[in-house]
């Protein structure tokens, strides 16, 4: 990868050989089936979702009481920025099913394509739009959510970005986001292995924007969003999540005890999954829960609100 491509990739952005980062994870809910308690016990197993889902559920709350209280009746409005094939939309429509309106909007046209096919094969409805320049193809104050998870760190140009997340949603509005950032102080064993040349981000190449846990505050900030809640995941990756080591440290000659260490570990992950997967996304979650407040590792959960309007609003 020459410096030339990689200043030109991220979300969306082709290098001059062409490679686009292409995203297609499938929703962990079942095609043409209620929404279930069954369902809802999955996102223990996976707890980005369910601590960034849990923030929408409040915000839901919230309009059901005004709905009482005004005595009309209007639907919740959550945008999936950077939505790639439509998973967590689906996901949402599933959940909360009319309660709410969800609308996609991606910079790769064959995903917005894509999502709107996999809507109907999970008998959902929601609206996608392609998103090709540095205005989001909505009114001002026209959501009540914006849920955002793996797309800051590949945005170029991030505080537009957050702009135009804080121009389209309500005053008080809220911020369900997980985003990429440097490894922190306590990235113990990536920072080890990383200031000896050997990244362990499998994403590395499409990661142009990446921040500190204070720089991504005061960015945020900075934007009017008033953050509540942050969390960072996972602590010890190095162990519950072996496979995002592999390949980096599988190539290396040296680092011998890591090395050895990574293998056993991916092997035995790979013999036991997936009680394996599910009981080290469990394990995230307790600890974010506990120690996520206080570690700054590797990627944030951000849960936020709109605290005042944008000058320009």
């Amino acid at each position: 990868m020459t410096e030339k491509s990689r200043q030109v990739m991220g979300w969306g952005k082709p290098s001059e050989i062409g490679i686009e980062e292409f995203w297609d994870a499938r929703p962990i809910f079942s095609v043409n089936s209620e929404f279930s308690l069954a369902d809802k016990m999955k996102l223990f197993f996976f707890p980005k979702k369910l601590l960034l889902y849990n923030w929408i559920e409040k915000s839901l709350k919230e309009k059901r009481k005004a709905n009482k209280q005004t005595g009309k009746f209007s639907k919740l409005r959550i945008l999936d920025i950077g939505c790639g094939t439509g998973a967590s939309v689906i996901e949402m429509k599933k959940m909360w099913g009319k309660k709410v309106e969800v609308y996609g909007v991606d910079v790769i046209k064959i995903q917005i394509e894509l999502a709107k096919k996999r809507v109907k094969e999970y008998g959902v409805w929601a609206k996608f739009d392609f998103y090709e320049n540095d205005l989001l193809p909505f009114q001002n104050n026209f959501f009540d959510v914006v849920f955002s998870s793996d797309v800051l760190g590949h945005v170029k140009d991030v505080p537009n970005w957050l702009e135009e997340l804080q121009r389209v949603l309500v005053l008080g509005g809220r911020l369900a986001m997980f985003s990429e950032s440097k490894l922190g102080k306590h990235a113990y064993i990536r920072n080890y292995l990383y200031k000896r040349g050997c990244n362990t981000d499998p994403h590395a190449e499409f990661h142009i924007s990446l921040y500190s846990k204070d720089e991504l505050k005061n960015l945020l900030e900075n934007s009017s969003f008033e953050i509540k809640k942050m969390y960072t995941a996972f602590w010890l990756s190095f162990f519950v999540h072996p496979d995002e080591f592999y390949e980096a440290l599988q190539k290396q000659k040296r680092f011998f005890f890591l090395r050895n260490i990574n293998k056993v570990l991916y092997w035995i992950k790979k013999k036991t999954q997936p009680v394996s997967t599910a009981l080290a996304e469990f394990y995230g979650l307790v600890e974010m829960l506990t120690l996520g407040k206080f570690l700054e590792v590797q990627g944030y959960i951000v849960l936020a609100k709109k605290t005042n309007h944008n000058k320009d609003t």
